[in-house]
């Protein structure tokens, strides 16, 4: 016979468990009756999306597309999820023309058998190659997401274009940078940038009287970040996508991101998402996040919000470090401190539950069917803040050794290259020169009676006569030379590919050139000037069972250093070959 209490204890038992086996036994019976009605549903959507620029890894913009993509699948129940067909295009990697051919036979032979419901486009050279070839997929409705074309009416599809809206950009700009009177525009001369040029030349109208707009379109890569350095307090700059300089050096838009933050000491806003890096204010840009979701919407077959991918971003370290005021309610702030409560709230409220839940079975079973898919969302949250931190401090460690590369090989006075850089090139050289067969020729050049300046005028006087000779060197290299200050008054130019004689030539007009400069020596006079050079060369035969190792390399430098000793000899002022 049990015992009052016990039997009391077993009721209680018996009543939260009763619930559970109830759930238990009802769980088959709903299982049969969703696969009985499976038979009843469409079958799934296939969509296939053409990317422009490549994999991932390579395009920040594709991977924060993808972020965005995948956020707004994971918010829809799992049975509507479309099979999804990607192929990228490659197009920075291997350039535009080369990512499209054969792409028309190589779509049209692998999607043969496929029986696709739409056809997506992200960027400019995915959509053009679809436009291109209406004849590709007939019947399969096309949808041409963010490709650059404003106001363009397709007739095989639906134009979902994101325009930079330059209007609120500049807006934005003038709202909470304080004392802006200057603004730098950065854009290459491409069509699509001269679009966008004209575009923000409009939206510059209602402030010409107030700020002063310069339009860095035309310009050398080197001559913009030149520019950059130089501009101060008042200024900022405005970077849109950049892919070419006006002398034809293609450029990788993050990596001249980099650059222009590198140097910049004034405010960088952008009308892009994936340029927003270390260094960078943000703006009113076009969301690649948000990009994504429209890709998305469209894959479940739903009607895309296409005036809904622009999006305010302002990264938190340049709000501090630019005493950045007046931002909009609606800005998002990337990289904000968060405190215990943000960072752990879903761990919290979490903790805090399973205290309740010992109040009973059946509760705990409500809840934790309930906070599953909140814990699988704050996971998710949790991993892309990670990945943005390790993507940030990759991109600054980057930048860290880039500096402290041209640092390592640069000469300081002259900012020419230092004795290491031109001993590692003239070995990089040689090798090349093997392989191909050509003469390398080295100048050896040394200011004559450098010592006399110094002693007669002193050491700010031989600075600026080493300056006044390296500016000299600077301006007579050609692109392939190279050109370094080798240790005191004494410089050395490697000349690959070029005969004997032609390095002579050029020594000659080296020294010249010097022997025409009067240097400042600061007391009123003027410092004449004259060089003495050894030119030594080198050709090896190609195909050649040894590797040349240091030894030529040696043998080169002495070989001109002695012909530069014979020209001291000699009188000074002039130029000797080697034997």
């Amino acid at each position: 016979m049990l015992r009052p209490a016990a039997r009391l204890l077993l009721l209680l038992i018996l009543r939260l468990l009763l619930p559970l086996l109830l759930y238990c036994g009802m769980l088959p019976l709903a299982q049969a009756q969703d696969g009985a009605g499976a038979t009843e549903r469409q079958p799934p959507r296939q969509v296939l999306v053409l990317y422009s620029l490549g994999s991932d890894a390579s395009s920040l913009w594709q991977t924060l597309i993808r972020r965005g993509l995948n956020a707004e699948l994971s918010n829809q129940p799992w049975q509507v999820t479309p099979g999804i067909f990607e192929e990228r295009l490659d197009s920075w990697r291997v350039g535009e023309q080369a990512a499209v051919t054969g792409l028309e036979a190589y779509l049209r032979t692998k999607y043969a058998n496929v029986r696709l419901d739409a056809i997506i486009t992200e960027n400019y050279l995915a959509a053009r190659f679809l436009s291109e070839h209406p004849k590709l997929f007939p019947g399969v409705p096309r949808f041409y997401v963010n490709h650059g074309r404003r106001d363009w009416q397709p007739a095989d599809g639906a134009n979902l274009d994101a325009p930079h809206d330059f209007g609120r950009a500049l807006a934005l700009m003038a709202q909470i940078t304080p004392d802006l009177r200057r603004i730098a525009v950065i854009v290459d001369g491409s069509e699509r940038g001269q679009a966008w040029l004209r575009a923000v030349r409009a939206a510059a109208t209602p402030y010409q009287h107030t700020i002063a707009f310069e339009y860095w379109d035309q310009l050398g890569l080197e001559e913009v970040l030149r520019r950059t350095e130089a501009l101060g307090a008042g200024s900022a700059i405005l970077l849109l996508p950049y892919y070419r300089d006006a002398l034809g050096v293609r450029v990788a838009p993050p990596e001249m991101t980099r650059d222009i933050s590198a140097r910049s000491a004034v405010p960088i806003f952008t009308s892009v998402e994936s340029l927003i890096l270390p260094g960078v204010v943000g703006g009113h840009v076009v969301s690649a996040d948000k990009v994504g979701r429209t890709i998305a919407r469209i894959l479940q077959g739903r009607v895309p919000d296409q005036g809904g991918m622009q999006e305010t971003i302002i990264d938190n370290s340049a709000i501090e470090r630019f005493a950045l005021h007046h931002l909009p309610p609606d800005a998002r702030i990337l990289n904000r401190p968060q405190d215990l409560w943000q960072r752990y709230h879903w761990q919290i409220i979490a903790g805090l539950a399973l205290i309740v839940l010992q109040a009973g079975l059946i509760t705990a079973l409500v809840l934790a069917l309930r906070g599953r898919r909140s814990m699988l969302s704050t996971l998710n949250a949790e991993r892309e803040q990670l990945e943005e931190r390790v993507l940030q401090r990759t991109l600054e460690l980057l930048v860290a050794n880039s500096r402290l590369e041209q640092q390592a090989t640069t000469d300081p006075l002259t900012e020419l290259g230092n004795r290491r850089k031109m001993t590692l090139r003239i070995a990089e050289e040689i090798e090349r020169a093997q392989r191909g067969g050509h003469t390398l020729s080295l100048l050896m050049i040394d200011i004559d009676y450098f010592k006399r300046i110094n002693d007669r005028h002193g050491h700010d006087a031989g600075d600026r006569t080493i300056v006044a000779v390296a500016q000299v060197l600077h301006k007579a290299t050609r692109g392939m030379d190279t050109a370094a200050r080798f240790g005191g008054e004494e410089f050395v130019l490697l000349m690959p590919e070029t005969p004997l004689a032609v390095a002579l030539d050029a020594a000659e007009r080296l020294r010249l050139a010097v022997a025409s400069l009067q240097v400042d020596a600061g007391n009123g006079q003027a410092i004449r000037l004259t060089i003495s050079v050894g030119v030594a060369a080198i050709t090896p035969t190609v195909g050649t069972a040894a590797r040349l190792g240091p030894d030529v390399l040696t043998d080169l430098l002495i070989r001109a250093d002695q012909a530069l000793y014979r020209a001291k000899n000699g009188g000074r002022d002039r130029v000797e070959a080697a034997a």
